[in-house]
């Protein structure tokens, strides 16, 4: 979104006291020029002049300091108006009074003074000029001479000063509320647009403008982490055939879903035409399949903890009923076998009960508590538990080392995803030696049977929660070691042909 032009800074009583003075010099000047030049000098001289121009300059210099005197912007103009009017009206007197028409020079003394004052101080102003104009009338009266001419153009002037003053003060004032009203709309349209903004990054689409062209004119956020980096005023060839088939289309003015393959990533999404100036634009509202197929294997995990929160009593009470009868039995049995399938049901038991709990947490993934493994002694240790619940496999789970490895996990849950694979490794393999191994590398841990692998129209479910294809399975397996690797800041795949999963070990911080 494009941000307001900036505003201009305030017209403050020092920067228009300033300004009054420029204007005030100015004026002088060009008064002085035109009357050197064409008219001859007053009665009094050049002493006259000479001792005029001082007392105006001492009139400039008062108006320089009163800024720093900190005085009200009102009294300032007064002040410094008064003498321009006194000095002013002595010119127009000494070049022969009002019918030599210098007065008029009160009038855009008047109208720059209405601009910066309120309406009683511009009508004040008004009078002032009036009376020493009369003033100027009544000391040629004084003189004796004839008047009846002066006092016309006298009376014309006074009006026009009151005309000048009043209404060069109702348009500062019409000017004024104008550029409050402008102020106020530009602040309000630039918090509308910081709104407008902030919830445009907000949104979970990518969102991408484009004119007619296919020229970017405004994006998101998430649109830059679907499309790549985006430039303004640039074309995105990744979106040229949207655009196309809008044109093709006829630019229809109302909203169309598409569908596009960008990047490796399949997006969905619409496109709705706008139109600014006259000229269209599309509006197009991007999601990555990928991640709306995330939230809903989200969703899913939602109900399964709800589900799981409900029946968990009903679980763990059992459990802890055979816990307890299997301590009874290892208590009471003398023989070594016996105790050995004690600790197995003791063991299992409590398998079933971390698997209820990890079911409930997969929501609350900073449960992690994680330590170094060393794997050339954790591994065995994995196999020696799971040869104790599948005696079957007794020798017959190979493992290989080909790079010494270590890996900050959790325990618990690198046991309960290494077992899942052992589990569903050993049931689809041909169950002879050498049938499973696992073999470790620097950065991953591979999984391998020699069954037939994974169907092509399956891989792409594999993970999914309740996705299974053994008629007792509750699909979850694959679905909650994938969550704890991720978790761990692992990564579980499948990797085809034939049967291998590789979990990508995190890297040590």
């Amino acid at each position: 979104m494009s941000s307001p032009a900036p505003s201009t800074s305030p017209l403050t009583p020092p920067r228009a006291l300033r300004y009054y003075n420029i204007f005030r010099v100015a004026s002088v000047a060009a008064l002085l020029i035109m009357t050197q030049w064409a008219m001859p000098a007053p009665f009094g001289g050049n002493a006259w002049l000479s001792g005029w121009l001082l007392m105006y300059g001492g009139l400039v210099v008062l108006g320089v300091l009163l800024p720093r005197l900190r005085i009200p912007l009102e009294w300032g103009v007064t002040v410094s108006l008064a003498g321009d009017i006194a000095l002013l009206v002595v010119y127009m007197h000494e070049y022969g009074g009002v019918q030599s028409g210098f007065g008029m020079l009160l009038l855009p003394f008047l109208a720059v003074a209405g601009m910066l004052v309120t309406g009683r101080l511009a009508l004040f102003h008004a009078a002032m000029a009036t009376l020493a104009v009369f003033a100027s009338v009544l000391v040629y009266a004084l003189n004796g001479l004839s008047i009846p001419r002066e006092l016309f153009q006298a009376a014309l002037l006074a009006i026009a000063c009151f005309v000048t003053s009043s209404t060069t003060w109702l348009l500062a004032r019409k000017a004024r509320e104008s550029e409050r009203l402008a102020a106020e709309r530009g602040g309000q349209l630039a918090s509308l647009n910081r709104v407008n903004a902030l919830v445009l990054q907000a949104l979970r689409e990518g969102v991408v403008v484009l004119d007619g062209h296919g020229v970017v004119r405004h994006y998101n956020s998430r649109a830059e982490r679907l499309l790549g980096r985006i430039q303004r005023e640039a074309t995105l060839p990744e979106l040229m055939p949207v655009i196309q088939r809008w044109r093709r289309g006829g630019c229809q003015p109302y909203a169309q879903t598409i569908e596009s393959n960008v990047r490796g990533q399949q997006l969905i999404g619409r496109m709705v035409p706008l139109e600014e100036n006259g000229a269209p634009l599309l509006v197009l509202f991007l999601q990555n399949v990928a991640e709306l197929a995330a939230e809903a294997q989200q969703l899913k995990l939602t109900a399964l903890g709800r589900l799981t929160a409900n029946i968990a009593h009903e679980i763990r009470n059992p459990l802890a009923a055979i816990s307890h009868a299997s301590e009874l039995l290892a208590e009471d049995a003398a023989d070594p076998a016996t105790q050995r399938l004690a600790a197995m049901v003791q063991d299992n038991t409590r398998r079933i009960n971390r698997l209820v709990e990890e079911v409930l947490q997969l929501n609350r993934r900073d449960r992690v508590r994680s330590e170094t493994l060393e794997l050339s002694r954790f591994l065995p240790e994995l196999i020696d538990s799971f040869v104790l619940a599948h005696p079957d496999t007794a020798g017959r789970i190979l493992t290989r080392y080909l790079a010494p490895a270590s890996v900050r996990f959790d325990r618990g849950h690198l046991q309960q995803i290494l077992g899942n694979l052992l589990s569903n490794g050993w049931r689809h393999s041909s169950r002879t030696t050498g049938a499973l191994r696992m073999e470790i590398d620097h950065d991953c841990i591979r999984v391998i049977d020699d069954g037939p692998g994974i169907a092509p129209d399956t891989q792409s479910h594999l993970f999914e929660p309740f996705f299974t294809t053994e008629s007792s399975g509750t699909g979850l397996g694959l679905y909650i070691a994938r969550e704890l690797a991720e978790a761990n800041g692992a990564r579980l795949d499948y990797q085809p042909p034939g049967g291998c999963f590789r979990l990508s070990l995190p890297k040590e911080p």
